[in-house]
């Protein structure tokens, strides 16, 4: 049977089948196929807002961290930083609740003793060298409204740090979904720490009663449907646990909003299955006609790209009077075997990328620096490997966190290419490109380790005023997270190509005990190796 004729037939069973099909669907199939649909919906997101808040614990808690032990004269910063995480005021706290030191966040007045139902709650929940969150509070003699308390201990006394919950309170609201679906949070013990209904909320309400609360204070993950005493309905709900916190998240809809949608469906796809049959009977014919004709052209250029023809200019043309979705085929093809090799070249790039700072990695600049190799010895030229150590990057990292390190090794990265003059753009070019090398390759090897290979130099004096003129550009203040302000400083160690190694790892060695050199001589130095 020709395809034009088995076209018609089959349009017509399509059209026909899935209506006599659905006369036998019950409707308790709609309504089954909802349940699954929303189980899985409302368990990924209940994980999601559970990842996001275990997230939240670990950067709340972290942050008491980085106090000094004078925390009433910490910098302007630090205390941008405590604001920024929703902290009102952090307290030193004698174990009689006398207020012994006090940052104060929002420029609220700092009080001289806690109010004996925040100091029984902190002395409950303080864990011996841990930092927690104690259930949700309030202090109506500072009138913060809901409160979690951020505690750790200071030798004989204890910091009482007051943290809003309204970064909960906003991610509970941005879940909403049909008429009545939302999200629920609760604290260890079951309090209502987000929630539709604002009452709830500024009361604290206990909900532990809830089946669905239970399991998730027990640590369990799952579905479960019960009853809501607020929306009065039976509530289908996707919970889960976040790891650290034992809070509980739960995501619920009522069952009627199911059982109205199923019903819903039922009644609305019937109408356009009928009308659909009327349609498809009209119009198979005249459309069967207009389709084919390209459809097998297409035919012919996937069998030609079957052969081995990878090319995507491949003659396939289309008349203006074909329907815009036959054209769109036509792009949308070659289109698509462009973002295949596109996709190719990303995932080789990936390969020899270093995360962090874009940057060619240890192995791909092994391939590069080879490659070069070969070439220079070729043309007889001469080059250099120069060794680049940060100055103090453990300090960095002691007293700034890692995050802040990751972000020094970025910017420093960022600086080096901008003076080599390589531009986002050029990672598929001259940098990338093992066969278009540019004079001056750089990568990171490990840590705050860099190397850079510079091709075509004539003598010691330009590798030196090269490396010089680089130190220059990268190695000032730099400005972090939060407004850290550092000076950077690094020490570089030279090793000359062939004279110093002729080979990746006798040359990289030369380069790092000239590196040491550096340090030796005290730091921020330029050494070249001695044998």
């Amino acid at each position: 049977m020709r395809l034009r004729y088995l076209f018609i037939v089959t349009f017509s069973l399509v059209a026909l089948i899935p209506l006599i099909l659905f006369w036998m669907w019950p409707y308790s199939k709609a309504l089954e196929s909802e349940y699954n649909d929303v189980k899985e919906r409302h368990l990924l997101i209940a994980k999601n807002l559970a990842g996001a808040f275990e997230r939240y614990y670990k950067d709340v808690t972290g942050v008491l961290v980085i106090l000094n032990d004078d925390i009433d004269k910490e910098s302007e910063s630090i205390k941008t930083i405590f604001k920024s995480y929703g902290y009102q005021s952090v307290l030193e706290v004698s174990k009689k609740g006398d207020v012994l030191n006090c940052l104060s966040i929002r420029e609220t007045i700092c009080q001289t003793k806690v109010s004996p139902h925040i100091l029984e709650l902190a002395i409950a929940s303080i864990k011996k060298d841990q930092i927690v969150l104690s259930t949700v509070t309030e202090d109506k003699s500072m009138n913060t409204g809901p409160i979690l308390l951020g505690l750790k201990e200071k030798g004989d006394n204890f910091i009482i740090a007051y943290l809003s919950t309204d970064y909960i309170v906003q991610m509970g609201k941005k879940v909403a979904f049909g008429k009545k679906g939302h999200a629920a949070v609760v604290d260890q013990e079951g309090n209502v720490l987000a929630h539709p209904l604002d009452s709830w909320i500024k009361s604290r309400k206990n909900i532990s009663k809830v089946s669905a609360v239970q399991k998730m204070m027990s640590g369990q993950t799952g579905i479960e449907i019960f009853y809501s005493p607020a929306l009065k309905d039976d509530m289908i709900a996707g919970y889960t646990s976040v790891s650290g916190s034992n809070w509980g998240v739960m995501v619920p809809q009522p069952v009627s909003e199911l059982k109205n949608k199923a019903k819903s469906i039922d009644e609305m796809a019937m109408y356009v299955l009928l009308l659909g049959l009327g349609l498809a009977l009209l119009i198979t014919i005249p459309i069967s006609f207009l389709l084919i004709n390209p459809l097998e052209r297409l035919s012919s250029v996937i069998r030609a790209i079957g052969k081995g023809r990878n090319e995507t200019k491949i003659e396939f043309n289309t008349s203006k009077i074909m329907p815009l979705e036959i054209r769109e085929l036509k792009n949308g093809f070659i289109k698509m075997m462009d973002k295949i090799d596109d996709n190719n070249k990303s995932i080789t790039r990936l390969a020899y990328t270093d995360m962090n700072t874009g940057l060619p990695n240890r192995n791909y600049f092994y391939e590069l620096i080879n490659k070069s190799f070969d070439k220079m010895k070729k043309n007889n030229q001469k080059g250099a490997l120069v060794f680049i150590d940060f100055d103090g990057f453990k300090e960095v990292n002691d007293t700034h966190g890692h995050r802040a390190g990751d972000e020094l090794l970025s910017m420093f990265a960022q600086r080096l290419m901008k003076h080599f003059s390589f531009s986002n753009e050029s990672k598929t070019t001259s940098i990338y490109d093992i066969e278009c090398l540019h004079d001056a390759v750089p990568a990171r090897l490990a840590g705050d380790e860099f190397v850079i290979l510079f091709r075509n130099i004539s003598d010691k004096d330009e590798i030196k005023r090269k490396v010089e003129e680089l130190f220059e550009d990268v190695f000032t203040e730099y400005t972090l997270y939060g407004d850290v302000k550092l000076k950077l400083s690094g020490s570089a160690g030279i090793a000359l190509f062939p004279k110093d190694g002729d080979k990746y790892n006798k040359i990289l060695k030369s380069a790092d005990m000239a590196m040491y050199s550096a340090k030796a001589a005290g730091k921020n130095t330029i050494k070249f190796y001695k044998a």
